[in-house]
């Protein structure tokens, strides 16, 4: 399955109220905070591309701003639909195996370095 985006904004899980309220949720991509677009999301196309195709396939996502580690933001699910996501990443062929974790390694490495 291939997707290229956008993100839907109005299906994203507000997880930022759902934390405030005690729920727990499950992280599967990290960017920095200091990259983030108009919209609250990482300006990177390849991070929005990336989220875009799991949220495309049904997995109920939402983007976590107010995490306990400074300026790191987070693209997650709630526990109940982890087991569904790890369904879709295994689905999404035009990502290797180690895209979100070198994506995630390149964004912070970028934004130690003063870039976007």
């Amino acid at each position: 399955m291939e997707y290229a985006g956008p993100i839907d904004l109005n299906a994203l899980v507000d997880l930022d109220s759902l934390a405030a309220d005690g729920a727990g949720h499950y992280t599967f991509f990290a960017f920095p905070i200091s990259t983030l677009d108009a919209h609250g999301l990482p300006s990177d196309p390849d991070a929005q591309r990336y989220i875009a195709a799991v949220q495309s396939a049904g997995v109920p996502i939402g983007i976590w701003l107010n995490s306990p580690v400074d300026d790191t933001g987070y693209a997650a699910v709630m526990h109940e639909n982890i087991s569904q996501l790890h369904d879709v990443v295994a689905g999404l062929t035009q990502f290797p195996d180690s895209y979100a974790a070198d994506l995630c390694e390149r964004l912070f490495r970028d934004a130690a370095a003063g870039g976007t």
